[in-house]
């Protein structure tokens, strides 16, 4: 037993006989006092296990206002002491989350099973507040992102990283439906995902990824997600979500299986291809020489088949380009330099039905790679747009700098027109050799994938973008020369100005 108790009791006779009565059954009394203020002062300063409170004190402050505040700064249990058990004070008194109630008069064995029971519940309390503060430190130090609701499907708890890959402040989140926060589509399809998914996710134990909408943000995220039930004797609590993003992993996956592809296609290219260029070589020389030793319609016939020839001659020569496994005479390169070189080139592929505009950012990072490629790529960039677009469309080629998720800069080069938007399945297949994004529409044979083959071997990445109502635009992302790095704290000088919010400016992919 040994609990020390403070009586706050502004009636003296009362105070004292329940002082007697508590000492004769074992417990020591710290102390009365008959107002709010010294109450106050007589926890902190005595650390009693119990205060035994008359809801009727001295002061502008009663026992109910004193209680809640013992409770709140110094989490002692309280059990009210009152001659007033009317409904009115019950229910403003539980709102102190009191620990119970002794009725006046009293006698000893009530009091004394009251206080062994509040002491109890007290001691239970504490270990589960030690067991909550150790299972909130726990969740919030996870690496992964977490998210717990409870039974009504409403976020409990979000830590850290999920509030960061939702986009959603985790006091804001707390309390609100978790598809309001957790706002994810299939990655296939990308279809709203049902909350059937929620409602029984023992169906689903294996992770399973999806795309991600980030809070004010417009490029979602794929993540990879893992669903379990809290449960208990059958009935569910909630459900525990556990999800990490993946999106980089995706990216290297695709770009691993383009590469593939890629490879084996170079190994097919670069022996056919050499062996075609033997023999259209001598074709054409064959050509040549009847075209010298013939006239009229004759000589206009052999000169359309030159013509046809000069064509498989060129497709000959980029299979044997799709073998190349070097980058050729890398140098550091100016990309606003190179493009303003080009303009007057660049308008000739474009012709004179289409507009072209420039937009070069100042600043923008060196990179390494070859110029000569990248001017034939950017060409092969330029004539697709051409054939793509209708009379009187505008092609936009833009520069900017672009901040990767560890703060590494890059360069990159934006391609726009107005074409039809690419659809999510045409995105993944664009720069597949002879893969037709508009199926009757030119077919591209092995123009895109060179570009796309050129991007990997210089270190970056390209990438289709879709806007409905603008078009479609092509994304090249070149790493900085040097691994340059752009330092914390100041500012985004050389960065878009359109982005200078941390969470907005673009990343590399």
């Amino acid at each position: 037993m040994n609990a020390e108790i403070l009586i706050v009791e502004d009636e003296g006779l009362i105070a004292l006989d329940l002082k007697k009565k508590l000492q004769q059954v074992g417990y020591t009394v710290l102390g009365i006092v008959d107002n709010s203020d010294d109450a106050l002062l007589s926890v902190e300063r005595l650390k009693p296990s119990l205060v035994l409170m008359d809801i009727r004190l001295r002061g502008p402050r009663d026992g109910v206002e004193t209680a809640e505040q013992v409770r709140r700064r110094f989490h002692v249990p309280v059990i009210f002491v009152t001659a007033h058990a009317d409904r009115e004070t019950l229910d403003r008194a539980r709102i102190t989350e009191p620990f119970g109630y002794i009725v006046k008069p009293f006698h000893t064995v009530d009091f004394r099973a009251q206080i062994e029971i509040a002491l109890w519940k007290h001691k239970m309390d504490q270990k589960l507040r030690v067991s909550e503060a150790w299972f909130s430190t726990t969740f919030q130090n996870v690496a992964d992102a977490l998210i717990a609701t409870d039974a009504e499907g409403n976020i409990a708890l979000i830590n850290g990283p999920a509030a960061r890959l939702t986009g959603w402040d985790q006091a804001e989140a707390k309390g609100r439906p978790l598809s309001a926060v957790f706002r994810v589509t299939e990655e296939a399809t990308g279809l709203p995902v049902g909350l059937s998914i929620l409602e029984t996710p023992e169906s689903h134990d294996s992770p399973r990824t999806f795309n991600l909408s980030r809070r004010g943000e417009s490029d979602p995220v794929v993540v990879e997600a893992e669903f379990s039930a809290n449960r208990d004797e059958g009935k569910t609590f909630g459900v525990i979500i556990v999800f990490r993003d993946v999106t980089e992993r995706r990216k290297a996956e695709r770009q691993e299986r383009q590469l593939q592809k890629m490879n084996a296609l170079s190994l097919m290219a670069t022996g056919l291809g050499r062996e075609l260029a033997e023999s259209q070589t001598r074709m054409d020389d064959a050509l040549k020489h009847l075209i010298e030793h013939s006239e009229g319609e004759t000589s206009r016939l052999l000169w359309d088949v030159y013509e046809h020839s000069a064509h498989q001659q060129s497709i000959v020569q980029q299979l044997i380009m799709m073998g190349k496994t070097d980058l050729g005479q890398s140098v550091l390169v100016d990309l606003n330099e190179v493009l303003t070189g080009m303009r007057e080139q660049l308008r000739k592929t474009l012709g004179v039905h289409r507009t072209l505009n420039l937009h070069l950012e100042p600043g923008v990072p060196l990179i390494q790679t070859d110029p000569r490629y990248l001017r034939e790529n950017l060409i092969r960039l330029v004539a697709d747009s051409r054939h793509s677009t209708a009379k009187g469309a505008s092609v936009e080629i833009s520069t900017m700098t672009v901040i990767t998720r560890d703060a590494k800069a890059c360069a990159q080069v934006v391609v726009q027109d107005d074409r039809k938007v690419v659809t999510t399945g045409a995105k993944e297949r664009t720069f597949e050799p002879y893969y037709q994004s508009f199926p009757g529409k030119r077919n591209p044979g092995f123009s895109l994938a060179l570009v796309s083959q050129f991007v990997a071997l210089s270190g970056g990445s390209i990438k289709v973008e879709a806007t409905p109502g603008t078009g479609s635009a092509y994304l090249l992302s070149f790493p900085a020369a040097n691994n340059m790095v752009i330092p914390q704290g100041t500012g985004n000088h050389g960065v878009n100005e359109r982005m200078n919010d941390e969470m907005q400016i673009p990343v590399c992919a």
